[in-house]
């Protein structure tokens, strides 16, 4: 690290991207709290103040704010955002976005103030590649300030309570013993949703199959996947809160899902993971952890992924001959 980095005082971090984003910069967090313990405030969204995965960095401060977004543009209040900040001598922002509220934020800093993000007008830009995993895009900015620091060394999976520990323990306990279970999440943006019949066809194919698996839905809603023939060795985790839902989906034993949280919080669990994809590019928000896993495409449409091939996708996990494409 710079001489003149290692002596900061004031570290602000500022996030404020979705649940999923929010979870891949993880171990760019856990390598900047190394560095400054007990020294960072995080600029964040409603509800991180108890965020289950920020738990763990000992953060001094989170200050919430609320960002609005009108088609594809963000934007934020100048003034809330600048007495969220204060004062700072280094500004490290995770924001896939930029919105002129943050610029006149970088503009009102001392010259003293060191900037690190994304984009150009920070001090420090962190240029990312198209292709580049989000994962790897993100942790570049802690890697700005210590090129050493690897991402290996940082991406355990996210830290759990004991009683969220105890209680997945206790589902996978009663599963009967030598079942297999799927763990399965389809909610996200419509764009990126795969059609709930689909879903059904496929996996009443797969446990015809396969008598010694069983599915566990870890969706938050009420996802409709009756009628189906064996309906009755599909659980549900419906209303759990987020981290009970990612501590259940870590106790089974592989994964089925689109491009959401939930496929990133798979990966990290390093669960055998089968991933669908249509509009977002697995490149960047596929498997970057888990040695096992099968990305599917739909050519930028969910509607042109086939039910053979996540079924086949499916037989090759249970078969365990998933592999990196």
């Amino acid at each position: 690290m710079h001489q003149e980095l290692r002596s900061v005082q004031a570290p602000v971090v500022f996030l404020l991207n979705g649940i999923g984003d929010r979870l891949l910069a993880l171990p760019a967090l856990r390598a900047l709290s190394q560095m400054y313990p007990g020294q960072i405030r995080l600029v964040g969204a409603p509800g991180d103040s108890s965020l289950f995965f920020y738990q763990e960095l000992g953060l001094m401060k989170v200050h919430e704010v609320r960002a609005t977004t009108q088609g594809t543009e963000r934007s934020i209040d100048a003034e809330t955002l600048q007495q969220a900040v204060g004062t700072c001598d280094l500004f490290i922002c995770f924001n896939t976005w930029h919105a002129t509220g943050v610029s006149a934020l970088l503009e009102g800093f001392p010259p003293t103030t060191e900037t690190v993000g994304l984009y150009r007008r920070y001090k420090q830009w962190v240029r990312g590649e198209e292709t580049q995993h989000m994962l790897d895009r993100l942790f570049a900015l802690a890697q700005r300030l210590v090129p050493t620091l690897r991402l290996e060394d940082f991406a355990q999976a996210p830290v759990l309570t004991a009683e969220t520990t105890a209680a997945a323990r206790s589902f996978r306990d009663s599963v009967p013993k030598g079942a297999r279970v799927l763990a399965l999440h389809t909610e996200t943006g419509s764009r990126k949703q795969w059609p709930v019949a689909r879903y059904r066809a496929v996996l009443d194919a797969f446990l015809e199959r396969h008598p010694e698996w069983l599915v566990l839905n870890v969706d938050y809603g009420a996802t409709e996947l009756e009628p189906m023939v064996h309906g009755n060795r599909v659980l549900a985790a419906q209303g759990a809160p987020l981290e009970a839902a990612m501590a259940l989906l870590g106790a089974c034993d592989g994964f089925l899902g689109i491009d959401s949280c939930m496929l990133h919080a798979a990966d990290f669990f390093r669960l055998p993971s089968v991933g669908l994809f249509g509009p977002t590019s697995p490149s960047q928000w596929g498997f970057r952890l888990t040695p096992a896993f099968r990305e599917l495409t739909g050519n930028g449409s969910m509607d042109d992924l086939t039910e053979d091939a996540v079924l086949g996708a499916l037989t090759d996990l249970a078969a365990g001959r998933l592999r990196p494409a």
